[in-house]
């Protein structure tokens, strides 16, 4: 059934109010369950009743988060378990958290066990997923028409398009089509046209330039479109593993990695790990300012332009490691682990990462994340601007993927292809695995042994563009 236009928010409270019957009546049964026979059964009734309407408050915010009460998110199987899933397992994390912090609630979610309520969350999670199941098999929204520019075999796009139609939910009017040799002039049409969709129908096309157009050279956020390439036919037999299928074989990036819900897991991580790194490392700090003054005569802190998200420079704030003025004559030029810039105790302090330490004061600005790319220096990013595209779509981090597998001895390529891969894979898991694989790599991997393990791996030679860059921090202090 075709829903009519403006029928979809009606769709959407139907979803809500069902919700709210099942997932009530589900958890009443499952402590009904599991508490029969027991003379207390009642008061651990009663005390899931007080805290039912927390819990459903939580669930509606992070279902709109997730976008589990509209039907077209819900065209593919794995979104509608995805989504779902995510939702209801941050209502229960959330949840215990909120019991961990308030004695009301914690007093009242005493009475009933967490295995009790884990059971009930998953049996939640099954029932949203066959509702919407229903729901998304039964209704298909009215059709939204959706902008889209070709580059490449027109013939090609279009039967991907065909493909789209037929599945519903969308339509797409081509608003321009390019040929291949046209990519330095894709990156405007696509902003100047608006475009939602971009189909690349040439899967051999370098879009680095594109991107870098788009993330760098505007120094603004772009609207929101997918860039959706072919597979090469010729390559998906042995050497292409595609991340996503979408009901057809292509590859989709996103001018927005994260959604709106990860965005906002992501910022919630990022303040309190910063919160809790700064209380910890507070006697550290206090001790490091006063071994700097006596280090090397000098300023204490270190601040020095950096290009963050979409090419907007900010001040990168460091303790100061090398001495002043060792780039009068050099110039601006990659640090290495043997640097003779860096002062006695700066080489200590970089070992450990102490350096870095003010950072997560911008974090709280809002400047860095705790987990990203490592923002570079303008010098380098005007020399291989091409090469930073997509990674500049993500606030820079105090460490990042690349950081934590080689800090001084990546080469160019490898460095933005870990940032890639942090990007099209990310998740608040990830974010964690690299804060403590960087603590393990701080505490006990010393910077000889990282670069024994380099030269072991490195048995290719480098591009003639290709430098050792230290992504570490790509500090070149003055």
């Amino acid at each position: 059934m075709r829903l009519p236009q403006g029928a979809e928010r009606l769709l959407s409270a139907v979803l809500l109010i069902f919700d709210a019957l099942l997932m009530n009546a589900l958890f009443v049964g499952v402590f009904t369950v599991w508490f029969s026979g027991l003379q207390q059964a009642d008061i651990y009734l009663n005390a899931y009743l007080q805290v039912r309407w927390i819990l459903f408050g939580l669930y509606i915010a992070f279902g709109l988060l997730a976008g589990i009460f509209n039907i077209r998110n819900l065209s593919a199987a794995s979104d509608i378990f995805s989504h779902s899933s995510n939702a209801l397992l941050s209502t229960f994390i959330s949840f215990n958290l909120l019991a961990f912090f308030s004695r009301d609630i914690a007093s009242l979610a005493y009475n009933f066990p967490r295995p009790v309520f884990l059971m009930a969350t998953v049996c939640c999670v099954i029932a949203a997923v066959l509702l919407r199941a229903v729901a998304s098999t039964v209704f298909r929204p009215h059709p939204l028409l959706r902008r889209a520019v070709i580059i490449g075999d027109e013939s090609e796009a279009r039967r991907i398009i065909k493909h789209f139609h037929r599945r519903g939910g969308v339509r797409f009017r081509i608003v321009h089509t390019m040929a291949a040799e046209q990519i330095d002039e894709l990156a405007s049409e696509v902003i100047f046209r608006h475009a939602h969709e971009v189909f690349v129908t040439d899967p051999g096309l370098n879009l680095d330039k594109f991107w870098a157009q788009v993330f760098y050279l505007r120094k603004e956020e772009p609207h929101e479109f997918k860039v959706r390439i072919s597979a090469d036919y010729r390559k998906t037999s042995g050497t292409v593993a595609l991340q996503s299928l979408e009901d057809f074989p292509l590859i989709t990036l996103h001018s927005h990695p994260l959604t709106s819900f990860q965005r906002l897991c992501k910022r919630t991580f990022d303040i309190t790990f910063s919160l809790f790194a700064l209380l910890v490392a507070s006697p550290v700090m206090f001790f490091t300012a006063l071994l700097v003054r006596l280090d090397s005569p000098g300023p204490l802190f270190y601040k020095q332009k950096r290009v963050g998200r979409y090419g907007k420079e900010f001040d990168v704030i460091k303790f100061r490691s090398m001495r002043v003025g060792s780039e009068a004559k050099s110039g601006p030029r990659v640090a290495t682990a043997d640097d003779d810039r860096i002062s006695p105790f700066g080489r200590f302090l970089r070992r450990f990462g102490i350096d870095e330490l003010p950072q997560f004061f911008l974090v709280l600005t809002g400047e860095m994340s705790v987990v990203g790319p490592r923002p570079e220096r303008p010098f380098f990013v005007r020399d291989y601007y091409e090469f930073q595209g997509r990674r500049l779509s993500a606030k820079p981090g105090v460490t990042g993927l690349a950081a934590v597998n080689s800090r001084y001895y990546l080469r160019l390529t490898d460095k933005v292809t870990y940032d890639y891969y942090y990007l099209d894979n990310y998740s608040l898991i990830l974010d964690i695995k690299i804060v403590f694989q960087t603590i393990w790599v701080l505490l006990f991997k010393s910077d000889k042994a990282l670069e024994d393990q380099h030269h072991e791996l490195d048995g290719m030679k480098k591009l003639p563009q290709e430098e050792e860059t230290e992504d570490r921090s790509n500090s070149h202090d003055n």
